[in-house]
């Protein structure tokens, strides 16, 4: 993909402030650096405010969160955005292409709309790895396509021009949302067999290469447009590099780049909404249990479990692709400058971690109703340490300060040893 670069402007931008360099600069270009940095940005204003319907950003929060689309629509002033999870809100705000070591557009003003992923609430203190300042990385005027790169994300965002009123464009990604329904798929890059897992919930594909001895795992983020699936970033399969897929509903396959990925469901494949339900809780390897209920948090993506303590619900997430459970540690109250967490303990070797993406992963290994049970197993994040239990525990910044032994859960003690499974109670 062939693009414009802003580099050689900030080159000069750097060169500027040298008195030795300036006779150079003088010699190579007409104009300072100043002003060829304001017409660069007046180019991309006029080229903004120019679109009649707009233009599309791929938005790309932090990792916890899904990739989503916006609509926006430039004046010279001020822009007009609705978001593709709520189109027909939309708010009007001022925005600003300024310098900060090089060119920036920044929404610099306050619009619910635009500040969604960036402004911090009861839930989420350190908001949701969104950013409204964005370093513009390149500019290809012929194809109208703008890269920024988030200031506190680093997350590449694009813009690209609409071709349609914004609410129809995104319910012609609504529509194609609802076709794509493919949690996995295999293919062959290079004489190589690779296996595709999407987790439609996040947004994300992890790419594991079939049989290898190290099946290290690459996991890349898209949104989706009208028809297809678009990367944040080009990416590499073998030497094969991908930007976005198409989706062949009669053939079921992925298509990108010459190559093809046809889907298969995964052993044992559970949707989001068969874990939906009321279960027998077993802990310390069946020897005790309790009552629980897995409720829908955020549709398609999360849980919320309902009776593993009176105190507090912990969140589960959903591996789409693999129609699996994740369960990590996470935050689940305080007190003064105490935060309460969940923490991931190794039963069998007496540790606990604090370590964020630590935890255990839920499957079924039969999902037909009659046996529809979950087993736990650690995660895999540390090779040294096998969560299987969870511990309240309380941390004073980065140092722990003990248990919580006030707060208890289905087994009356602030632990909950493992191994754990849960069995689903169907009534006939």
């Amino acid at each position: 993909m062939r693009k414009l670069k802003f580099i050689s402007i900030l080159a000069a931008v750097s060169f500027a402030v040298l008195p030795a360099c300036q006779q150079l600069e003088e010699d190579v270009f007409e104009k300072p650096s100043s002003t060829r940095l304001s017409e660069f940005l007046e180019d991309i204003r006029t080229t903004l405010a120019a679109e009649q319907y707009g233009w599309t950003l791929d938005y790309f929060p932090g990792s916890k969160y899904a990739g989503v689309t916006y609509a926006l629509k430039f004046t010279e002033q001020q822009v007009t955005a609705s978001l593709e999870t709520n189109p027909t809100v939309s708010e009007t705000s001022s925005y600003a292409l300024t310098t900060d070591d090089g060119p920036v557009l920044s929404f610099d003003t306050y619009n619910k709309v635009l500040h969604v992923y960036a402004t911090p609430d009861s839930k989420n203190y350190q908001a949701k790895g969104g950013d409204f300042e964005f370093e513009i990385s390149s500019f290809d005027k012929a194809k109208k396509e703008i890269v920024l790169i988030g200031k506190r994300s680093r997350n590449h965002c694009t813009l690209r021009p609409l071709s349609k009123p914004a609410e129809e464009y995104f319910a012609g990604v609504k529509e194609f949302e609802s076709s794509l329904a493919v949690p996995a798929a295999a293919g062959t890059v290079d004489g190589k067999e690779y296996e595709l897992y999407l987790d439609s919930g996040n947004r994300s594909i992890a790419i594991t290469e079939k049989g290898a001895e190290n099946e290290e795992t690459q996991t890349v983020r898209y949104v989706l447009t009208e028809n297809t699936l678009r990367f944040s970033q080009p990416f590499s399969i073998g030497n094969v590099e991908f930007d976005e897929w198409t989706y062949d509903a009669q053939a079921e396959t992925l298509n990108g780049s010459g190559v093809s990925f046809l889907k298969f469901i995964p052993p044992g494949y559970v949707t989001f909404e068969e874990y939906l339900g009321d279960y027998t809780f077993y802990y310390n390897n069946k020897s005790g249990s309790f009552r629980v209920k897995l409720v829908e948090d955020e549709p398609g993506r999360s849980f919320k479990m309902q009776g593993f303590s009176s105190f507090f619900e912990p969140v589960l997430t959903f591996d789409g692709g693999r129609g699996r459970l994740n369960w990590v540690k996470q935050t689940i109250g305080g007190s003064g400058s105490l935060e309460y967490i969940l923490a991931p303990w190794d039963t069998d070797a007496g540790y606990l971690t604090w370590s964020d993406g630590v935890g255990i992963v839920g499957s079924v290994e039969d999902n037909s109703m009659k046996d529809f049970v979950i087993t736990f197993t650690d995660n895999g994040v540390w090779e040294d340490y096998k969560a299987s239990g969870w511990l309240i525990w309380s941390m004073n910044g980065s140092s722990s300060a003990g248990a919580v032994s006030s707060w208890t859960t289905g087994t009356g003690s602030y632990q909950c040893p493992g191994p754990m499974q849960m069995q689903k109670i169907v009534n006939d």
